[in-house]
């Protein structure tokens, strides 16, 4: 298991433990979260993948992150779940750019 997935996997463990999670943990998570989410972002930029918009979501997640003592529970969680959800999509996103270039290196090899 990579890092990356290794991290999804916390975050949909957490999200189902919220009322455990000291608001700590809660920072820590979201705000590892958006991190990723923007360096997978610019990764794909980078690499010239066209990315599907979700864009605000790492704005979205930091703002949450900010305002983490007036929000319920079940928002966190939900959005514990969606930072998973957009990290994965964005791992195989980035990891199909490789894959294709890595296979289109192989077709002019030969």
């Amino acid at each position: 298991m990579t890092e990356t997935t290794h991290f999804v996997a916390e975050l949909i463990r957490a999200s189902s433990e919220i009322k455990t999670l000291t608001s700590l943990e809660r920072h820590r998570l979201l705000d590892r979260a958006t991190s990723i989410i923007w360096a997978l972002r610019d990764l794909l930029d980078a690499t010239g993948k066209v990315v599907p918009t979700e864009r605000g979501i790492g704005k979205e997640l930091h703002q949450l992150s900010a305002m983490l003592h007036n929000i319920p529970d079940e928002i966190v969680a939900h959005a514990l779940l969606h930072a998973a959800d957009e990290i994965r999509r964005l791992r195989i996103l980035a990891y199909e750019r490789h894959a294709s270039s890595r296979d289109n290196q192989r077709l002019f090899d030969r």
